[in-house]
């Protein structure tokens, strides 16, 4: 090869790589939040419910019962992509709790890569180093959401990320490109696929690059379409043969949207920035809290300033719009009234981490290397220090280290008891099938009356009554709900769970 082409090829592999100071720093974040995830799964924060147990469950459905939803059963919405994402690795994980909850994570890491590829589009290179520290280092209870394996809500971050980095593709284009388009449409497509709440985001990116391209048919609206129907192709199908269930909503609330928009202001938002614990209590006190929420917010706003006078390109007014009407387009629905754990502010979180890296990226414009990965340090170690470090400190997050104990115990007494069919709450017999590697069937007996496994429901419902268990909570016994009379069972405890075994099978 001649000597000027080695020169020139060692020149774009530099132009492309990364300082290795800027590499050092975001390896040093990737191992901290791989890190902390795995206190987290290990502590209190690690409880293994019924949702996420009915996602491992699918999964293995997938596979074993060639069972192949569109949804999450028994709802209207919410797709179950990562239920056939996962299915060839969780058959292989015996009911394993960390095997799919890191599985999960996984996909969160996706969803930092997508996101920093959008922060790079729109703001370069120190504003995605930024953003990707930010929603890796995940705060508060995004942290455990992050953790958790519910469905739609990894997926559909890394489906944002997505949207917004094509958006801005497709809205710095001169002319429409139809195959542009189409990756930005199927992107959106798929995103309000895995969870409808998510149009609050995207569909303010998708007017912008509309507002630019608004004459356009043929290249932009046609092929934008066609994309975000591809994404949907299972969803519809689903309700034009089911009679649009997706239409109809069977939840009520009492509550205006007004009051909801004051219930994601003063209770979500500061839960997922970790400055309100899970009961809503200030983790820094009030004063502190209320500053650290008002210092985000205000490097959120700067960070769109910074973007809107940065350039000409189009693009710029992505993240802007997406912010600005994403709590109002949020406010009318209903089934986001609950703001109890957080998991809603996942919503706006990657165009508000992505607005922050614009913020931070202003303050390293036109200095050194070293100095910009010192920003980016310092901004990690403070975003860490006050909205990781206090939420998890002061929620007694690892006064119980071993949270799902009595899960392992409940099943290895049914097993040696002989036990294969066990009813109860959702909450609790959802756990059990998993964690038996499906031995154990289940069936939903009482409130809340979820069915998820039509066909765990019906084997146990046909099984001899002598030979069913049941599991509640202590003091949440309806002996009526029983197949036999109470004093048919042998009654034992395991951590605050009460186990009414049949008395012949309990000997």
């Amino acid at each position: 090869m001649p000597e000027g082409t080695t020169a020139s090829l060692q020149d774009v592999l530099k132009a492309r790589l990364p300082p290795p100071f800027v590499v050092a720093a975001l390896g040093a974040a990737a191992l901290a939040g791989l890190l902390v995830r795995v206190v987290v799964i290990r502590s209190g924060f690690g409880d293994f419910n019924g949702d996420e147990a009915y996602a491992g469950l699918q999964s293995l459905a997938v596979v074993r019962d060639h069972r192949f939803p569109v949804v999450i059963d028994g709802q209207a919405y919410s797709a179950t992509i990562e239920a056939y994402l996962f299915s060839p690795l969780l058959v292989f994980a015996g009911g394993s709790v960390p095997a799919l909850k890191l599985l999960y994570v996984a996909l969160w890491a996706v969803a930092t890569v997508f996101i920093a590829g959008a922060a790079r589009r729109l703001a370069g290179g120190w504003a995605a180093a930024t953003a990707a520290a930010l929603v890796w280092l995940a705060p508060g209870a995004l942290l455990i959401l992050s953790t958790r394996a519910y469905m739609g809500y990894s997926v559909g971050l890394a489906a944002v990320g997505a949207s917004l980095w094509s958006a801005a593709v497709s809205a710095d284009r001169a002319t429409s490109c139809w195959k542009s388009s189409a990756i930005t449409g199927f992107m959106a497509g798929l995103a309000a696929y895995a969870h409808p709440m998510l149009l609050a985001v995207v569909l303010p990116a998708l007017a912008v690059v509309a507002w630019v391209h608004w004459r356009d048919w043929r290249r932009w609206w046609l092929p934008a379409a066609a994309g975000a129907t591809i994404a949907n192709l299972p969803y519809l199908a689903w309700n034009a043969a089911n009679g649009w269930p997706s239409l109809q909503s069977d939840t009520t609330s009492l509550d205006g949207a007004w009051t909801r928009l004051r219930g994601f202001v003063e209770a979500l938002l500061p839960r997922g920035l970790g400055q309100r614990g899970f009961d809503g209590t200030w983790m820094l006190g009030r004063p502190l809290g209320l500053l650290v929420y008002a210092c985000v917010a205000a490097l959120v706003i700067h960070g769109c300033v910074v973007l809107v006078r940065g350039g000409t390109r189009p693009s710029r007014f992505i993240v802007p719009a997406a912010l600005a009407c994403c709590l109002l387009l949020m406010s009318p629905l209903v089934n986001l009234a609950f703001v109890g754990d957080g998991r809603y502010s996942i919503i706006p979180f990657a165009p508000a981490a992505i607005a922050i890296g614009s913020s931070v990226a202003s303050w390293c414009r036109g200095r050194s290397v070293r100095h910009g990965t010192l920003v980016l340090l310092a901004t990690a170690l403070v975003w860490v220090g006050l909205t990781t470090v206090p939420f998890l400190a002061r929620q007694d997050t690892f006064d119980a280290t071993r949270p799902n104990q009595w899960q392992h115990d409940l099943v290895t007494r049914l097993d040696n008891a002989g036990v294969n069919r066990l009813a109860g709450n959702f909450w609790l017999v959802m756990p059990i099938e998993y964690r038996s590697d499906r031995r154990i069937r289940i069936a939903v007996v009482g409130f809340p009356p979820v069915v998820r496994f039509p066909r765990s429901q019906q084997l146990v419902e046909q099984t001899p009554p002598d030979q069913v268990a049941f599991v509640y909570r202590a003091g949440q016994v309806d002996p009526t709900l029983l197949y036999l009379p109470e004093e048919f069972y042998t009654v034992e405890e395991f951590d605050g769970v009460v186990l009414y075994l049949p008395r012949r099978l309990g000997l």
